[in-house]
């Protein structure tokens, strides 16, 4: 599927970085995969482990729940009935597995790219979280490192836990690294390549709340970062 497809449908012209991140295959989880799997196959199994090692964007550093829609979904997406589609212009782009959405918003735009926002599949609320997709990118990857819920390691590191955790966002970094500005790049590997681990009784974690609301405050506050509105029908 061509990207202008999706443009035409939504009458949007997606950001240079997404288009780049697209025609690199970046935003592809699937590795090029299309239709169902056979009874033997699934994702887990069939696709990951070729893509692990170069992973595609937010791979492991999107967060447990977090999954970029394929093409076909972002076109066909089916909006819900009750949200306000006619005053609130969203194009979607990921979700989580409890139905939130992640979403470019075309009411908002802050230096000619339009925001990302957050909206909640089982609540009346969307949260701008970033100024566009580039510090969209930088945000999830620095929470990514931030507070990591040990029960959530034991899924799907069960043999290696945080170190093997750490090992994949050192992936995701190294394959995002021509992507992002060096300065992102650069706070990045600051603190995935640290050795030192920071553990609570229900957590790990590189970098500690201090630090992160420092960056966000430094290199991601806008005047609408993390402001709430509603978007269903009254």
């Amino acid at each position: 599927m061509k990207i202008e497809e999706i443009e035409l449908k939504y009458t949007y012209i997606f950001p240079k970085l997404f288009r780049e991140l697209w025609n690199d295959g970046m935003l592809d989880w699937m590795n090029g995969h299309s239709g169902e799997f056979t009874f033997s196959e699934s994702w887990a199994n069939t696709i990951y482990p070729k893509i692990k090692e170069n992973p595609p964007l937010l791979l492991h550093s999107g967060g447990f729940d977090f999954e970029l829609l394929r093409p076909e979904e972002i076109l066909n997406f089916k909006f819900d009935e009750l949200w306000d589609t006619d005053k609130h212009s969203f194009i979607p782009f990921a979700k989580t597995e409890e139905g939130n959405i992640y979403a470019f918003y075309k009411n908002i735009q802050h230096e000619d790219e339009n925001v990302i926002v957050h909206i909640w599949n089982d609540m009346n609320e969307t949260e701008i979280i970033a100024k566009n997709f580039e510090d969209f990118i930088f945000r999830k990857m620095l929470e990514a490192i931030f507070d990591v819920d040990k029960e959530d390691l034991k899924g799907d590191y069960k043999k290696n836990g945080f170190l093997g955790y750490k090992g994949d966002l050192i992936n995701d970094l190294k394959t995002i690294t021509p992507y992002l500005n060096k300065n992102y790049i650069e706070i990045l590997e600051k603190f995935y390549n640290k050795d030192k681990i920071i553990e609570s009784m229900f957590s790990y974690g590189l970098i500690n709340q201090k630090e992160l609301v420092g960056l966000v405050q430094k290199y991601l506050f806008f005047k609408n970062i993390d402001t709430i509105f509603e978007h269903e029908l009254e």
